[in-house]
């Protein structure tokens, strides 16, 4: 299941497992953003999320505090903690999100599909 989050230049996203009734009470999702795009400043719907970034890297922000993720580092966002998420890189980075519980992933599953063409 693949989807886009309702916001323009924002990331892809593919739910490998979780958000479901009856679903395990965790969920994984793998996130493309590619160079330029991002997240603006949101909460992930009660869940704690664990990134790790697989290729490239990308920059969370919260209130005044800003990391860079790149690949080989993870970082945990609370559930509680608002924060936006930008590939400031020059390349698409490709990020393995694990959320506990699974409402973040439920709600990832509400989102638009993406149209064929910008799945790439």
């Amino acid at each position: 299941m693949v989807r886009k989050p309702p916001v323009p230049n924002g990331p892809t996203v593919t739910v490998v497992f979780g958000g479901e009734e009856g679903g395990p009470d965790v969920g994984l999702v793998k996130v493309l953003v590619p160079a330029g795009a991002g997240m603006p400043a949101h909460r992930h719907n009660g869940s704690d999320v664990i990134l790790t970034p697989v290729a490239g890297f990308v920059q969370i922000t919260g209130g005044e505090q800003s990391i860079e993720v790149h690949v080989g580092d993870s970082a945990l966002v609370r559930k509680d903690e608002k924060v936006s998420l930008t590939n400031p890189g020059h390349e698409d980075a490709h990020v393995v999100v694990v959320a506990g519980p699974a409402n973040f992933v439920a709600g990832v599953r509400q989102w638009p599909a993406p149209d064929a063409a910008s799945i790439g």
